[in-house]
């Protein structure tokens, strides 16, 4: 699970904080149950900072890697 910082750790106005709580909220949507690495979480919390459109086209790329690679291994059951 992606994890915001508090308020005030770092340098950004109000409107960020809010917008960034949105995408992590949009991120934890695929990794809320994943136990991420504190570098993972560094990584997703600055993607968190990119626009909607952005966070949305990777969002949507990974569920399709998701989903090949689950038919992938549906396949590869004996």
């Amino acid at each position: 699970m992606i994890i915001q910082p508090e308020w005030g750790t770092r340098n950004v106005n109000k409107y960020f904080y809010e917008s960034e709580t949105r995408r992590i909220a949009t991120l934890n949507e695929i990794f809320g149950e994943v136990e991420v690495t504190e570098d993972e979480q560094r990584t997703l919390i600055w993607l968190a900072g990119w626009d909607e459109y952005t966070i949305e086209n990777i969002l949507s790329a990974i569920r399709k890697a998701m989903a090949v690679e689950a038919k992938r291994l549906e396949s590869a059951r004996p």
